[in-house]
């Protein structure tokens, strides 16, 4: 089973870590963010005013204590202060103003969180969708979801409380502490004695959460990927009786996921728990020293319970702002990993050329590639033509190179520059689209889609009429299956688990058929079906691609037979080239290989020669 790159390789990993600064991080994700940018101004505007309603509130109770109430208990007159109705009246307008700015606020910036998320989920879709299958090659499928999905969630709570959260905290914290500083500096000092060591402790922790959240996002990938793996190919598991085997190595990939988290809830519990208990001994300091500065009259019996106050509400924003920092580095450590897939880019060029007409000549010249650089030659200096409207058949031994030449035609991978054209035109400067409208392939492996047949046969395309699908599907010799499934609007299971392996492949000829285009390459597509389907494939060919362009990469003689010219490729190379009767009389590779194709029931199959 495949893993994700960053995952097989862990030190790689460790090397990228870091590659971005926090700004730079934020700097990138503020396009995704922007067009909500009226939504973030409200967050940052209630900021100031919940600050001012949540240090008055303590400020009114020391007024209460020191003015009305103190007055009514010594049998004094109040004086020239507020009455006590009023300090109420003051107090629950402070309350109830800070709850609405405080819902107005998150409101706001959920609102803008989850908008941001829908488009850098958007970004994430279209740019895996743009990538060649190069890029497919080195990743698992369960890994790239994990990205999109995990990875892009745990924004989320970032994106309604981070950022604007911190700065509120941050403003709260001064807020708070300027009206210490100006109601009594002695008991602001005694107070934040412990400041210096809660700087020293959020810094050291934020530093390891960093490090353990981005162990959380990568084993969570590689748990992720394996179990979509494991998921999809559970026939093979069970057939070969590997259920075990591929249980204990996921419980590995858990277990490396559960120790990273419990590492990094450590330090997250720790932090909250550290903060409580400074917050207890700057009370328990601040009441040993205010007691007895009340009792030489220094300070009245108000401001010290508004101080008592003050710290409990000071060190609320001190706590927040250190959980705010551990989800911010889990969330930083996915960012990191979102904008490393984001900056691979694999994806194909697309040129200009779009004819509104195509011939379908190809030209093939002195083609060499390879799928790694440092890999071995998977085609050697090809040359061959293909004229408009014929049929050439391609055959060789497995791994000869013949579907990588099918693959290079289509540019699902890139060929060197100038090495293949359609109609005389390098296909590299065709416009990628209009390339593959012309060109259409025909797959041994189809891949169908949960949904209806008409809609795997025009894949989605509301455009395309129902008419021109059913004709597609008469033309596939897919009429009495199609009605066995209750027509075209039958519905099909996942993979197309209801159809048999002869089915699916007619129903990929029916997506072509639909597309009418002037260049078809049928890879290998009647390798693994019946006769009997295989008898309706046939026809089909001969029924409904004439005058089209035909490449058919085929083992069956059948298949072989019926085209104009085969191409004999072996080791990279074309070998041999004529129709089955010349290459018959060469007596070459290709007569051993119909020879052994007749005592194995016209299979071609490669034996040394």
């Amino acid at each position: 089973m495949t893993q994700d790159d960053d995952v097989e390789a862990p030190q790689v990993a460790d090397r990228r870590r870091g590659k971005y600064s926090n700004r730079e991080l934020m700097m990138r994700f503020w396009p995704f963010a922007r067009p909500d940018a009226a939504l973030l101004l409200v967050g940052f505007v209630a900021v100031p005013l919940m600050s001012a309603a949540s240090v008055l509130q303590p400020w009114l109770i020391k007024e209460a204590i020191d003015g009305p109430i103190m007055a009514a208990t010594t049998a004094k007159a109040a004086g020239q202060g507020m009455s006590l109705t009023t300090i109420s009246l003051a107090f629950l307008v402070a309350v109830l103003a800070e709850f609405l700015l405080r819902g107005s606020q998150l409101y706001a910036l959920q609102r803008l969180g989850y908008r941001a998320l829908w488009r850098l989920r958007r970004a994430i879709f279209v740019h895996l969708l743009g990538q060649g299958m190069a890029f497919y090659d080195r990743r698992a499928t369960g890994s790239l979801l994990s990205r999109a999905t995990n990875d892009v969630e745990s924004l989320g709570e970032v994106l309604t409380f981070g950022v604007v959260g911190i700065f509120g905290d941050i403003f709260a914290i001064f807020a708070i502490g300027a009206m210490m500083l100006a109601l009594d500096a002695e008991l602001t000092a005694i107070s934040l004695l412990a400041a210096p060591l809660i700087v020293l402790i959020v810094n050291l922790f934020r530093r390891r959460l960093r490090h353990y959240s981005g162990e959380i996002r990568r084993s969570m990938s590689a748990a992720t990927g394996f179990f979509a793996e494991a998921v999809t190919g559970h026939r093979i598991v069970q057939m070969h009786g590997r259920e075990s085997a591929t249980v204990q190595e996921y419980k590995k990939l858990n277990h490396r996921y559960l120790r990273a988290f419990h590492r990094a809830n450590w330090y997250d519990a720790s932090l909250y728990a550290i903060m409580d208990g400074v917050a207890g001994v700057c009370i328990a300091l601040l009441i040993w020293h205010g007691s007895g500065m009340h009792a030489s009259g220094a300070v009245s019996l108000g401001l010290l319970v508004a101080f008592i106050q003050y710290i409990q509400r000071l060190f609320v924003p001190v706590r927040e702002l250190s959980g705010k920092v551990a989800t911010i580095e889990r969330a930083l450590a996915a960012l990191e990993r979102i904008f490393d897939l984001l900056d691979v880019d694999a994806q194909l060029s697309s040129g200009s050329h779009a004819p509104a007409q195509v011939r379908g000549e190809v030209h093939v010249n002195d083609l060499s590639f390879r799928y790694d650089q440092d890999g071995p030659l998977a085609l050697d200096g090809i040359s061959m033509h293909v004229a408009a409207g014929e049929v050439v058949a391609l055959v060789g031994p497995t791994g000869s190179g013949k579907s990588t030449l099918a693959k290079l035609l289509t540019r699902t991978y890139t060929a060197p520059p100038g090495t293949i054209s359609l109609d005389g035109v390098a296909i590299e400067d065709w416009d990628l689209a209009a390339l593959r409208r012309a060109i259409a392939v025909v797959q041994q492996d189809v891949v169908l889609f949960s949904g209806s047949i008409a809609d795997n046969v025009a894949l989605g395309d509301p455009t395309m009429a129902q008419s021109v699908i059913a004709a597609a599907l008469t033309a596939a010799r897919m009429d009495a299956r199609v009605a066995r499934l209750g027509g075209p609007q039958g519905r099909l299971s996942e993979h197309g688990a209801n159809l048999s392996a002869g089915e699916r492949q007619l129903l990929s000829i029916a997506r072509v058929l639909v597309r009418d285009p002037p260049v078809v390459i049928l890879d290998e597509a009647t390798a693994s079906i019946d006769s009997l389907t295989e008898r309706d494939v046939q026809r089909a060919i001969e029924e409904v691609l004439v005058g089209r362009t035909v490449i058919v990469v085929a083992h069956r003689l059948s298949t072989i037979r019926k085209a104009d010219r085969i191409v004999v490729i072996d080791r990279g190379r074309v070998v041999e080239q004529g129709d089955h009767e010349a290459l018959m009389a060469n007596g070459g590779l290709y007569c051993h290989l119909v020879e052994t194709a007749l005592k194995r029931d016209e299979t071609l199959t490669h034996e040394p020669a």
